[in-house]
């Protein structure tokens, strides 16, 4: 529709509409002003003779009156902004994808997992991938909407800020903050959506891809960064587990005992032995019913036998051995049926002395200590309770080493070790060169306590229950209200 237009300085043009049969846009009714603002591309913007219609109240008006090139820009410039998100969403679902939840998947063969596996492991091509569709999605986005604008307002400073601004906003939008937002946390879904479509966006820029590889590899050759992926570690999935156990993915009861599977490995034997002083002795040369007396008081199954000294270990005396020839016994002694003694150092660990001795088929194995003494004894069922716990035997409980006594007090072995009771009750006592309750009393005393003394360090209160001589038997762990002290720690009778 023709009309008669003032032209302005600014991109909206005050037109005064003649009358025409030819239908125009919808008037405001309402207005009483017989000027219409609107929005207007004039062909020659000195001699504004047409002009296009859209009030302030329909601003979308000015959609359908675009040419057929402004209308072509608009819909890349959309295209542009989808394939922007989608390399965006591409970069972070194949960053966040756990690599051992992919690794579940790839042995549980499902479909496109491989695909999404083969993208992984090249991840220098990939990044070169996603980068490179990005920035040329992104900077054609930018040409698309400064030439629109160009075309739409007049006044070209407030095109080229009206397209800087408006690209800007909808890049970072769109572009940027949804998608990768969305696959973060979808990074399993969009990992295995987009897979295929970035396959073949790789092939097909695949020679600038190259390219951009091979310049990205020398350059990290030059700053001696190294291109292989460093393997998963031992803290590393410990930290999964605890993760896994806080979302509830995994169980607590399955996240504690995988991290008693680690432990496993990190202590050492005398951490875990029966040490010399509450070793049960058989002396060489024993009559069967000196040895029933023995067996009747303690019933071990294995018992370690000496001659002369302590310190001279002949062989282990299997209880099992010695019921199978006990009629050929009875006139003689039981260290007939000797088997050979295993000796270890009492800092090897629990894990690699299982290991030799379930290969040598040693149920029982002794520790030697820096001077060549007997430290102690460790049984095979000793090692399995770092894992799995105290096991008693059949049709009796455990004794639990631990007694809670409510308000914060516990009542338990002075023979337990630091670490264990550091994780059992959540505490940071800590460790020495003792390895057990006892020693660190000891340590921080500096001489033998009696029955009733007390010590504190820090927010905990310990009252020694039992001894056994001058062996610390049993102690009554307390916390108190205070905050932390200064841990020099200090006792004296109650």
């Amino acid at each position: 529709m023709m009309s008669r237009c003032r032209v302005s300085l600014s991109p909206w043009i005050v037109c005064r509409p003649r009358k025409s049969s030819v239908p125009g846009p919808p008037r405001n009714r309402r207005s009483s002003s017989n000027f219409t603002l609107i929005y207007a591309r004039c062909y020659h913007p000195e001699q504004a003779r047409y002009c296009r219609w859209a009030t302030f109240r329909g601003l979308w008006r000015w959609l359908p009156l675009m040419d057929a090139g402004d209308s072509w820009r608009l819909a890349l410039l959309v295209l542009c902004l989808g394939l922007s998100g989608f390399f965006s969403a591409s970069e972070t679902a194949f960053i966040a994808l756990p690599r051992a939840r992919l690794m579940h998947l790839v042995r549980s063969r499902r479909p496109g997992a491989d695909r999404v596996s083969n993208i992984i492991q090249r991840p220098e091509r990939f990044l070169a991938t996603v980068l490179l569709g990005n920035n040329l999605v992104n900077t054609a986005a930018a040409a698309l909407a400064t030439v629109l604008a160009l075309n739409l307002i007049t006044n070209k400073s407030l095109s080229v800020l009206a397209a800087t601004a408006g690209v800007t906003t909808f890049l970072l939008l769109f572009g940027e903050t949804v998608p990768k937002n969305i696959a973060w946390r979808r990074s399993e879904q969009v990992a295995f959506a987009v897979s295929r479509p970035v396959r073949i966006v790789e092939l097909t820029l695949s020679p600038i891809v190259t390219l951009l590889q091979y310049f990205s590899t020398m350059t990290n050759r030059a700053l001696g960064i190294s291109t292989t992926t460093p393997p998963i570690g031992e803290e590393e999935i410990r930290t999964m587990i605890a993760a896994g156990a806080q979302t509830g993915t995994v169980e607590a009861s399955e996240a504690a005992l995988l991290e008693k599977v680690f432990r496993f490995g990190d202590r050492q034997m005398r951490e875990i032995m029966t040490p010399r002083p509450e070793i049960v002795w058989v002396e060489h040369g024993d009559s069967l019913d000196e040895f029933l007396a023995v067996y009747t008081e303690h019933t071990h199954t294995r018992f370690p036998v000496f001659n002369g000294s302590m310190e001279n270990v002949v062989g282990v005396l299997s209880v099992k051995d010695v019921l199978a020839g006990i009629e050929g016994l009875e006139s003689g002694g039981v260290t007939g049926q000797l088997q050979p003694a295993f000796f270890v150092p009492e800092t090897k660990s629990v894990s690699e002395t299982f290991n030799v001795m379930r290969e040598g088929g040693h149920s029982v194995v002794l520790l030697v200590d820096e001077f060549g003494g007997i430290a102690g004894l460790a049984t095979i069922k000793q090692m399995m309770a770092v894992i799995v716990g105290q096991m008693g035997d059949e049709g009796v409980a455990p004794e639990e080493p631990v007694t809670d006594l409510g308000r914060g007090a516990f009542r338990m072995d002075a023979g337990l070790a630091i670490s264990d009771i550091n994780e059992e009750l959540g505490l940071e006592i800590p460790e020495g060169d003792y390895q057990t309750l006892a020693g660190f009393i000891l340590d921080r005393l500096g001489g033998i306590p009696e029955v009733g003394d007390v010590m504190e360090f820090g927010d905990l209160r310990i009252t020694i229950i039992a001894m056994e001589r001058v062996r610390i038997e049993e102690v009554e762990l307390r916390r108190l209200d205070s905050g932390p002290g200064s841990g020099t720690g200090r006792y004296g009778a109650n």
